[in-house]
């Protein structure tokens, strides 16, 4: 079931990726370790995010830190904070918020964990966050914790891999 939801997202069909994605929580949820039921949760929020979703995404975003926090994977995850910033944006209701994420991408991944997204975040980000004081630069910045991403999997994997034009694992 999760093949066939990371394959609707490859044939740029979000919609049909969500629906997939969310029936096959019931039924594999319990069959997957921790670090697995994260991605499958990151895999929701990003399919809900493509097609416009944004409750759903927020809703699935909301449950990582509440239920997932011991998974060690969850903050400081890039990709965790650019869909929370991505949610923010679409939901229009704190500003504060969505430049908090997506500051907090920046930080943990770096750059090109804005790659493919509207060229405005990053740049909205880059007015209000200093480069690392030791480069003085966001250039060539590989972000801090990308090592959460090395268990990504199916279709988010590709699409980090794609981000950051390597697979994991990422140091």
């Amino acid at each position: 079931m999760i093949d066939v939801a990371d394959q609707h997202m490859r044939d740029n069909n979000p919609e049909a990726a969500l629906k997939a994605y969310q029936d096959a929580w019931p039924k594999v949820v319990r069959q997957l370790n921790k670090k697995q039921q994260v991605w499958l949760l990151l895999s929701i929020a990003n399919a809900a995010v493509r097609c416009g979703n944004f409750e759903e995404a927020f809703e699935a975003l909301a449950a990582l830190p509440e239920g997932f926090s011991d998974s060690e994977i969850v903050l400081g995850n890039p990709l965790f904070h650019l869909l929370v910033g991505l949610s923010f944006h679409g939901l229009e209701e704190n500003p504060e918020e969505e430049i908090e994420n997506f500051s907090r991408a920046l930080i943990c991944g770096g750059p090109e964990i804005f790659a493919g997204e509207a060229p405005i975040h990053l740049q909205q980000t880059l007015q209000v966050l200093e480069p690392p004081a030791e480069t003085a630069t966001w250039e060539g910045y590989t972000g801090c914790s990308r090592d959460l991403l090395n268990d990504a999997t199916g279709y988010l994997r590709e699409l980090l891999t794609a981000k950051f034009g390597s697979a994991p694992p990422y140091a």
